[in-house]
């Protein structure tokens, strides 16, 4: 059919064409962008493969096995009751918050905190053992730790932010703590940090460092720079007070002295006078 010259049905067809074509689209992107969510009693098995995000989230309730794979580009990550993620020896790659409220088997694969999807400051809730974590930005962030919750790294513990915008490790309440544990064997590569009410319980952390713009309460880190470690000085005492101790000491010994000779004269005095004539020559 033809109205002044148009061909009406032709551009039907057109049209229904382009609409077909945009849902077609948004279906794509809006599947491209989707969370990975992998529901209570699913698997899923990543082998080799790379699976790239593109800044949207992971959830797991049932189990997520990394094996020898990567997820890059995770804006958050979070485990819930009864879900597990085996890290196998695969790397994580995660911008924001970490929630582990169920199960998270490290491996020897890697968790990377990383600079990624514009992401402001991240929340690390749940403790967790890691084998290797890697916090490193280009910018300076807050890392903030649930207080109370541990997070355990058994191989590699890597730290950095840049000079003059150093990361900041804190807890997630003034005046409470966090704790991390890098155990004896693990290896720490670690420079320009902060650190406000978090204690490292295994080894002591960047040690001879400062604290780069933390508020201190940081229990076994910088250790030997004063910056807030567990070395300790031994308050020393000025020269008259050594010389005041001195005294009393030299004191203390005659008296000590004096007391054992009366000591041995009474004694000498209560023997019978037998024992006392056998004693002459």
């Amino acid at each position: 059919m033809a109205i002044d010259g148009l061909n009406v049905q032709g551009l039907v067809r057109a049209h229904a064409r382009s609409v077909l074509l945009a849902v077609a689209c948004l279906l794509a992107c809006s599947a491209a962008r989707a969370d990975l969510v992998v529901p209570s009693g699913g698997l899923l098995a990543l082998a080799s493969g790379v699976t790239d995000l593109a800044c949207t989230d992971v959830v797991v309730a049932g189990t997520l096995q990394v094996n020898s794979g990567q997820l890059n580009n995770v804006r958050s990550l979070t485990i819930q009751p009864g879900g597990v993620i085996d890290g196998g020896s695969g790397t994580i790659q995660v911008a924001g918050n970490w929630t582990n409220s169920g199960t998270f088997n490290a491996g020897t694969g890697t968790v990377d905190f990383r600079d990624l999807c514009a992401f402001g400051n991240a929340v690390i809730m749940g403790s967790t053992t890691f084998s290797r974590a890697s916090f490193v930005r280009s910018s300076g962030k807050n890392y903030v730790f649930a207080v109370g919750t541990t997070q355990t790294i058994t191989a590699l513990l890597e730290i950095a932010g840049p000079a003059g915008d150093p990361i900041q490790f804190r807890s997630s309440l003034p005046g409470q703590v966090a704790f991390i544990d890098l155990v004896n064997s693990g290896t720490q590569l670690i420079q320009h940090v902060g650190v406000t009410d978090v204690w490292a319980t295994g080894q002591c952390l960047a040690p001879g460092q400062s604290n780069e713009g933390g508020g201190g309460n940081a229990n076994n880190w910088f250790c030997g720079s004063g910056g807030g470690g567990a070395v300790t000085p031994i308050p020393a005492m000025d020269e008259a007070a050594l010389i005041a101790l001195a005294m009393l000491l030299a004191v203390s010994g005659l008296w000590f002295v004096r007391r054992a000779a009366a000591r041995r004269k009474e004694a000498a005095a209560m023997r019978p006078e037998t024992a006392r004539d056998e004693d002459r020559p």
